[in-house]
């Protein structure tokens, strides 16, 4: 798309910057990258783009005048929960999130690790634990558990992309891992995936479950998935014994905040039609 705003070809097809600017970005021919659609067209869209710009792990985007602006991230995307950006190649450009909480802040997957944001970390009270959805997102967790003293956690089936953790969950059962936070094994994505919900009612989802901002729903895709898709379908069947009131993917779109019962019949739809589609194919 002509214009300031462009994505050139190092773009890795991450979709973190389509998560947070759908109406701007979106899929190249080849399914393999993404491009500009059009160029943003008022304040509130510049504003995406500056986001979208600052999370992309391969520096794809950019603007031909070359202007510069202020930075956004560290976002506080809800209350006591920030998405830290600084997007970490080695998680395909994956999110990570601190969540604030007295008894110490937690961080649910692994940005990239830089000097500015282990500074703000600092600033907050430091990190007592960080929390591996799966072997994807690992990121540069270990130089933050080093920088902090923190507890690394990851399922044992995933354990292998972070020998240095601390804490492995060997168990398919639900447990406190830190307070106010729950893990969850959610097996599908990856044999060890996990997800986190928080006593606020926020599920953290990994790669598991998103939002779909052009269904305006809940979504999940077998493309996406690495170790067993039937199996995904069933772990989203069980988060319907939990109540919860929004989801915030690695990847991908996090929900509104929606009330549980309707967050409970968007789930059973939607692993309804999951589980239609499977059995059409």
């Amino acid at each position: 798309m002509a214009g300031d705003w462009f994505v050139d070809d190092r773009c890795i097809g991450c979709g973190g910057s389509f998560s947070l600017a759908p109406a701007l970005f979106g899929p190249a021919a080849d399914g393999r990258q993404f491009v500009m659609t059009r160029q943003p067209a008022t304040e509130d869209e510049i504003v995406q783009a500056q986001l979208a710009a600052e999370v992309c792990p391969s520096r794809s985007i950019g603007t031909e005048s070359g202007v510069t602006w202020r930075r956004h991230h560290p976002l506080e995307i809800a209350s006591a929960i920030w998405r830290t950006g600084s997007n970490s190649p080695k998680t395909a450009g994956g999110n990570a999130f601190l969540v604030q909480h007295a008894a110490g802040n937690l961080l649910v997957d692994a940005p990239r690790f830089t000097p500015s944001l282990r500074a703000w970390m600092e600033s907050l009270g430091g990190i007592a634990a960080i929390l591996l959805t799966h072997r994807d997102d690992v990121g540069d967790a270990e130089r933050y558990a080093d920088a902090f003293g923190a507890e690394v956690v990851i399922h044992a089936a995933d354990a292998d992309a972070a020998p240095f953790a601390d804490r492995i969950l060997t168990s398919a059962d639900t447990c406190e891992v830190a307070a106010g936070m729950l893990a969850i094994p959610t097996p599908g994505h990856t044999e060890g995936h996990v997800m986190y919900l928080s006593d606020d009612g926020t599920m953290f989802t990994g790669d598991s479950l998103g939002w779909d901002p052009h269904r305006q729903d809940l979504g999940a895709e077998p493309s996406v998935c690495w170790y067993s898709w039937p199996t995904q379908i069933d772990s989203l069947q069980r988060l319907g014994t939990f109540e919860f009131t929004r989801v915030i993917p690695t990847h991908g779109t996090m929900s509104p905040t929606l009330e549980p019962g309707d967050m409970s019949r968007r789930l059973q739809a939607l692993v309804t039609r999951l589980r239609r589609d499977l059995a059409d194919k």
